[in-house]
């Protein structure tokens, strides 16, 4: 009796699942040569969960994680970036920005972010990213303190933005009063903690990196972390505790080859990239400095004509930007 087949799918992709069931199973000619797949490349299991094989599978072609006894094969890169990647610094005092308990620019908040842009445009036109970081003194509530800093930063954000800095270049970063740089026991040490300010940061080179190919963290085609995955994020962060600490500001990025729609695939890197970060998160790491990219397809760092370059360019990406002295 022929076994019943069943296809992992997140509830997302129903539509395309039942579409390709009505279809027929294809094989995969390039990714998964031997496996029935559908048109998502997610490989069809059996009942009993077994990956099924085409009449044209043999043993060599054994080489999907997951199938057939396949366990992981890969290695996670720390790459050491080349400086801080810090290419300019500014911080703007709250009291030449915002009124008294605001979030609302000025305008002399405005003028004195002006007075800023000749620094700021020309750096930040051929950065890898900008960094709004807003901060707080100490005085009254602390949620409330973190909830005006990450306002304050996304208002001179969308300022920046709206006249003509790259929306896809700037982050926003709220730190509350947890970066004091004068002592919140007199008015002038609160004051010098009442401020925003915008880190450029250069090339990706300059960065220390950590990636994690896909197949390390994730079943094929999900944005599940395996418990595999779990402990290599965990190994990892272990390994790099004090590099992570020192950053300024961490970036997530979830990157997939070309294989399949756009859409799909930009959505599967931002789902993976939010999982590694829900991950740190509810194990205790500090993300208030972390933020989170689905990149998709547009970033390869191999050809996505072989097999072996589309496995590299599959990856997540933890990005440390700017060492802190």
């Amino acid at each position: 009796m022929k076994a019943k087949t069943t296809i992992q799918f997140r509830p997302a992709l129903v539509g395309a699942v039942i579409f390709s069931m009505a279809g027929g199973l294809v094989q995969a000619r390039d990714e998964a040569p031997g496996y029935l797949v559908d048109s998502w490349g997610n490989i069809a299991r059996s009942g009993s969960g077994e990956c099924v094989h085409t009449s044209g599978w043999k043993p060599e072609l054994a080489t999907i994680v997951g199938c057939d006894g396949v366990t992981l094969d890969a290695k996670v890169v720390t790459v050491r970036g080349e400086g801080s990647g810090i290419l300019a610094e500014m911080s703007m005092p709250s009291t030449a920005l915002f009124a008294f308990n605001s979030a609302d620019l000025t305008a002399e908040g405005k003028q004195t972010i002006e007075n800023y842009r000749d620094t700021l445009m020309p750096n930040l036109a051929e950065a890898y990213a900008g960094i709004v970081i807003g901060h707080t003194d100490s005085t009254g509530d602390a949620k409330y303190n973190q909830g005006l800093s990450e306002r304050r930063a996304k208002a001179v954000r969308d300022y920046l933005v709206n006249t003509g800095a790259p929306a896809e270049k700037l982050r926003v970063v709220g730190r509350g009063e947890s970066e004091p740089i004068a002592s919140n026991e007199t008015k002038e040490g609160q004051a010098k903690n009442r401020r925003v300010e915008v880190i450029v940061i250069g090339e990706v080179r300059a960065l220390d990196a950590m990636r994690f190919p896909s197949v390390t963290l994730f079943p094929r085609r999900s944005a599940e972390l395996t418990p595999q995955g779990k402990q290599m994020l965990e190994n990892q962060r272990n390994i790099a505790r004090n590099q992570l600490a020192r950053a300024s500001y961490i970036e997530i990025i979830g990157h997939t080859d070309d294989v399949g729609d756009d859409a799909y695939n930009q959505d599967l890197s931002e789902q993976r990239a939010l999982s590694v970060f829900n991950y740190l998160a509810e194990t205790g790491m500090d993300v208030s400095t972390v933020t989170v990219l689905g990149m998709g397809e547009q970033m390869p760092i191999a050809s996505n004509n072989t097999p072996e370059g589309r496995a590299e360019n599959r990856r997540v990406e933890i990005l440390l930007l700017g060492r802190r002295k």
